[in-house]
């Protein structure tokens, strides 16, 4: 579920390709809110697997993760994260703190200067139509688990896909569909009553 919530945690042109800050920039600029249907595979070793789900976000800090086949819900309302694990009947709830802003949810939700953090750059093309920038952060020591956080765009400067890598070469591969910015999500979406009956872990 770490990796899940770290998860919780944009630019191609035919011809011509903006460079990495500028499509950065302008992702941040018209994803103050987003949504989308993902596709999420995890490969760790020979080992693959791959769930689906849906996600809002409404930066800074709120957003809504749902994994249908497992039965998964992350919640934040900029104050608390909820993990619901419904199968298990357990609620994990953690602060928003500082966490969040130095783990790959930031690039998404977060409200801090994403520079202050990571280092962007640009990649070569990968022949599959999309942009590709690379966020790496700063401090090797303070990275939340991840070494790598790679973005695809597409020519609509929609975000189609996400790939990270972790401190131990687990690869995971997040791709985007449906994906809608600048939309109306009711502010009840990023809120989470917790059931009744269920064993809750404040952290």
């Amino acid at each position: 579920m770490k990796k899940i919530l770290c998860l919780v945690l944009g630019f191609a042109s035919i011809a011509v390709f903006a460079d990495a800050n500028s499509i950065l920039d302008g992702f941040l600029t018209q994803a103050k809110t987003m949504k989308a249907d993902f596709s999420q595979t995890v490969i760790s070793g020979k080992k693959s697997r791959t769930t689906t789900g849906t996600m809002e976000i409404a930066r800074p800090n709120k957003f809504r993760w749902e994994y249908t086949q497992d039965q998964q819900l992350i919640v934040s309302d900029a104050q608390k994260i909820y993990i619901y694990d419904q199968p298990l009947q357990q609620v994990t709830v953690k602060a928003l703190g500082k966490s969040i802003d130095k783990s790959p949810a930031a690039v998404l939700a977060g409200a801090n200067n994403i520079r202050s953090l990571y280092k962007v750059s640009e990649l070569p093309t990968k022949g599959d139509n999309l942009s590709w920038i690379q966020i790496e952060p700063k401090a090797a020591n303070d990275n939340n688990g991840f070494q790598i956080v790679m973005m695809g765009f597409n020519s609509q400067n929609q975000l189609k896909s996400m790939r990270f890598t972790d401190n131990f070469g687990n690869k995971t591969n997040l791709k985007f569909s449906n994906l809608q910015t600048g939309v109306k999500i009711p502010d009840s979406d990023f809120k989470f009553k917790i059931p009744a009956g269920v064993d809750v872990a404040e952290q």
